[in-house]
């Protein structure tokens, strides 16, 4: 649930707009696999559980349009660089939650 995961987030001013892209292309952009994996991506969990996100913080990251957004899942936090448009945000998101989704271990 976007709305939840939005509740508990805490987003540094330097990335305010993407933030507010990063939660209009979760809601109405990705389905429910690919924000699972965005919040596996994230978080290291591919879904909330019953006790739900407790925190989650979306901070700045080095880079503009090339660059995909990193994330460290100890702290449940997403780093994304200062995108220029909704359309790159979704793109390298999409990117990177799917590269880090498909890395299995043997």
């Amino acid at each position: 649930d976007v709305a939840r995961w939005r509740a508990v987030a805490r987003v540094s001013r330097v990335v305010e707009r993407q933030a507010e892209w990063l939660w209009q292309v979760l809601e109405g952009d990705y389905n429910d696999e690919l924000r699972g994996k965005v919040l596996q991506f994230s978080t290291g969990s591919s879904s909330m559980g019953r006790e739900g996100l407790q925190a989650f913080v979306v901070e700045p990251a080095d880079g503009s349009d090339e660059r995909l957004p990193t994330a460290m899942t100890c702290g449940n936090m997403l780093q994304l660089p200062r995108y220029s448009c909704r359309a790159v945000l979704s793109e390298r998101l999409r990117q990177a939650a799917e590269d880090c989704c498909s890395f299995q271990m043997a």
